[in-house]
Order: structure tokens, then C-alpha cells, then sequence
């Protein structure tokens, strides 16, 4: 895996992990029609994302802390986000 590929990969999983902590305040707070059974399924495919991209990280490039490299990019999509996704 290129450092391009690492890059992008954490750029979708930032994404994605943004969306869902998203969809969670708004479904919290009731708005644009999401509900907490919504949010709470946008929270698990996230969490996928963790587990899917920890086995690559941990495969292709031989990163035995891959799960910490990952919780490091949601921390910062958390913290600039000023919210953590709960499941």
C-alpha cells in the first residue's frame, strides 16, 4: 500500500466516521427526519469501517498497532467535530 492509498483510505474513513457522528446529533436533536434506529445502523456500518480497515492496515502493510492508528483518526474527526459516535 502507497502512503497516497493510506492517505485515501483514512480520508473515506474520516468521512465516513464524521457522517455518522453527524447523523447521531441529528437524529438526537430530531432533525432532517433521522431517527435514533437510523443513526444507530450508521453507527454500526462505521464501526465496520474500523474492524475492515485495522485487517488491511494490519495485512498489507504489517502494522501490528493498526488499531491505534485508526482510533487516532477518529479521535480527530471527534474532536474537530466536538462529539464522539456512540453505538
Amino acid at each position: 500500500m502507497t502512503k497516497h492509498e493510506k492517505e485515501l483510505l483514512k480520508s473515506r474513513f474520516q468521512q465516513r466516521w464524521g457522517q455518522a457522528i453527524c447523523i447521531q446529533q441529528w437524529a438526537n436533536e430530531g432533525k432532517n427526519g433521522w431517527t435514533k434506529e437510523d443513526a444507530k445502523e450508521i453507527a454500526n456500518i462505521a464501526y465496520g469501517y474500523v474492524y475492515v480497515i485495522v485487517d488491511i492496515l494490519e495485512v498489507i502493510m504489517k502494522l501490528s498497532k493498526a488499531a491505534d492508528i485508526v482510533r487516532g483518526w477518529a479521535d480527530e474527526v471527534e474532536e474537530k467535530l466536538g462529539s464522539s459516535l456512540e453505538l
